[in-house]
């Protein structure tokens, strides 16, 4: 039965968006080289997280689909709504939830035409440099601490020629290129929060639609999915986190998440649900 739920959840999906496809990490070169770009911050990106670029789910491995389809069927329902809110805000999507970040790259212009251009290139060679290291390093051993320290070592040299070559040549301007880094402090994200909240609204849904209730222990679990940097803290108040969590188990269970023009996700699988015989909980607004 579980097989047959990622099957018809995955099917509902591709009803609607055409375009829809199922990848694997571990046979996309795209992939391999995201996990090492990602490698230093998130270790885990190639062999633990599920990863949704336009149209496309990637999952770590077929055999990590097979080991739970179930769990695989949640997760997949998830990013089914971030498929649904990409097709229907196109590039705002992308574009928002990646703002806060974003804003980096017209401040380190800026620096570079107002200030000086060579820090800027010092700071993009030693991190390329730094990702070279961590490529071989990654082909030389599987001691995850002994990849990564050459890599920060070489980033926080290439940090310290920037700070230092900005000084020596752009003068004032360094007040500019130190402010090109600020958009990467960890602060909230609303929009990016405002995304996964829709999408671990899904996971809620299903536990109610499955099983007849969503148990507090399942919230206060998500609370640090939010507060925490799985997804560099985009949204820092827990409370906040909370409360917004109760509201969609809430909505959930008096059905109005299935309310409106935004719900069509919701929708589907619960219809998913149905056709399979699996729903518990009640359903209707």
């Amino acid at each position: 039965m579980s097989k047959q739920l990622f099957d018809k959840v995955a099917e509902s999906i591709a009803k609607d968006h055409p375009s829809f496809k199922i990848r694997y990490k571990n046979e996309s070169r795209l992939m391999r080289l995201l996990a090492v770009l990602a490698y230093p911050f998130n270790e885990s990106f190639a062999d633990g997280y599920i990863t949704t670029l336009g149209s496309t789910v990637y999952f770590p491995s077929r055999e990590d689909v097979e080991q739970s389809y179930a769990h695989s069927a949640d997760t997949l329902a998830h990013e089914g709504v971030h498929i649904f809110d990409a097709e229907r805000h196109g590039v705002w999507f992308t574009l928002s939830y990646a703002l806060n970040q974003l804003a980096l790259l017209p401040l380190m212009i800026a620096f570079a035409i107002l200030g000086s251009w060579v820090p800027v290139v010092a700071l993009v060679g030693g991190t390329a440099l730094a990702y070279s290291a961590l490529w071989l390093m990654m082909k030389l051993t599987s001691n995850r601490d002994a990849r990564s320290l050459p890599f920060f070592a070489l980033v926080g040299l290439a940090g310290i020629s920037y700070l230092v070559l900005s000084v020596w040549l752009a003068h004032w301007w360094t007040i500019l290129g130190v402010a090109a880094f600020a958009p990467l402090i960890p602060v909230s994200s609303r929009l990016r929060a405002k995304w996964e909240y829709r999408g671990y609204a899904m996971g809620i849904a299903m536990q109610y639609w499955r099983f007849g209730s969503v148990p507090d222990s399942h919230i206060e679990h998500r609370i640090g999915t939010f507060t925490g940097p799985d997804y560099y803290f985009m949204d820092r108040n827990a409370e906040r986190v909370r409360d917004k969590l109760n509201d969609i188990r809430a909505s959930v269970i008096d059905g109005t998440i299935l309310l409106g023009a935004l719900a069509r996700p919701y929708q589907r699988t619960l219809d998913v649900l149905k056709d399979l015989g699996l729903v518990k909980g009640s359903a209707s607004a």
